[in-house]
């Protein structure tokens, strides 16, 4: 009677996580039709040849999750023997999610929906590990980025040259590995001893991740930050926005970096970034038309459009769960 009670709640957990999630999404969905600029996209579309730049755009977005399934993959491995196929499922669970939350902070909460209960640590531990790889590709690919596209404004505010901060980025990257783990390792020992949490099979997994393992995660993080990046300075060219290749993707590369540094209120991301997209880009109204929609298109693109089929995986995880 107990067991059909408990099957009978969670039932309608789930049907009302479902509304949640859905009624986010929507309100996600019209907050993101208010704040593009239709007219400016409109006019984008009647230009000639302008759809290649979109077209692109939307090819890579499967590019973009399948290295963050790669990469994902390999850190998992250290704890958990999956395959590439339920990672990448439980990867577009996680989209689902992110999408109806703010900052994107479901992403886990929806791999674990994919996941069963004794699997959950490894998959939130190689989550983290897999936030530590996003910092890899900030530090080595984003850092440089903006320091050269922000020269002229860091030479008017600093009394030394701008060359002596360009190895920090990989200066840092060093420090965090070599204090990193070991802190981690720390801290997983006082929650045994403080709260009698088993973390025997993480600190075994963690021990397992060496330097070559981050080193292939730290690659796809790279290569996935690199086509993200892309995607962004497509849709600006199709918005009218006509940056040069190589100073405008590092540009993009510094924005990124500097608004994930900055722990900001949800909302305030896109607001950010374009103010970034002024300051480095041009003080224009035009810019600044192109950039909010290049930033908006590209979280449709990239989390409003994969997120519907990591919804149906969701649901249909739970219905096979139910079929037990």
């Amino acid at each position: 009677m107990t067991k059909a009670k408990n099957k009978n709640l969670r039932k309608w957990l789930f049907r009302l996580l479902s509304v949640a999630v859905l009624a986010a999404f929507a309100w996600q969905f019209r907050r993101l039709s208010a704040q593009l600029d239709w007219a400016a996209f409109g006019t984008a579309l009647t230009q000639p040849g302008q759809w290649k730049f979109l077209a692109l755009a939307l090819v890579l977005m499967p590019v973009n999750w399948w290295l963050e399934a790669r990469k994902w993959h390999i850190l998992l491995s250290a704890f958990l023997p999956w395959s590439f196929a339920r990672t990448w499922r439980a990867t577009l669970a996680g989209v689902s999610l992110s999408a109806a939350t703010p900052n994107r902070i479901g992403e886990i909460g929806g791999r674990l929906l994919v996941a069963n209960r004794p699997e959950w640590p490894g998959v939130i531990t190689s989550s983290f590990l897999g936030s530590i790889c996003q910092w890899v590709a900030f530090l080595l690919l984003a850092w440089p980025g903006l320091m050269w596209t922000a020269d002229g404004l860091l030479r008017e505010r600093l009394p030394f040259p701008v060359t002596w901060l360009w190895p920090v980025g990989p200066l840092l990257l060093i420090i965090g590995w070599w204090g990193g783990m070991p802190l981690l390792l720390k801290a997983l020992k006082w929650l045994e001893s403080r709260f009698k949490i088993k973390t025997e099979e993480l600190s075994k997994g963690l021990k397992e991740v060496k330097i070559g393992l981050m080193a292939r995660a730290g690659v796809h993080a790279c290569l996935r930050f690199s086509v993200y990046c892309t995607q962004l300075y497509l849709l600006l060219w199709f918005f009218g926005l006509e940056l040069p290749l190589f100073k405008g993707l590092a540009g993009i590369a510094g924005i990124y970096l500097v608004q994930a540094s900055i722990p900001m209120p949800p909302g305030m991301n896109l607001i950010t970034r374009t103010e970034l997209g002024l300051l480095l880009w041009n003080n224009s109204p035009e810019t600044a038309v192109a950039t909010l929609a290049a930033f908006t298109s590209l979280f449709a693109v990239n989390v409003l459009l994969p997120a519907l089929p990591g919804y149906f995986l969701v649901v249909r995880r739970y219905r096979k769960n139910e079929a037990l």
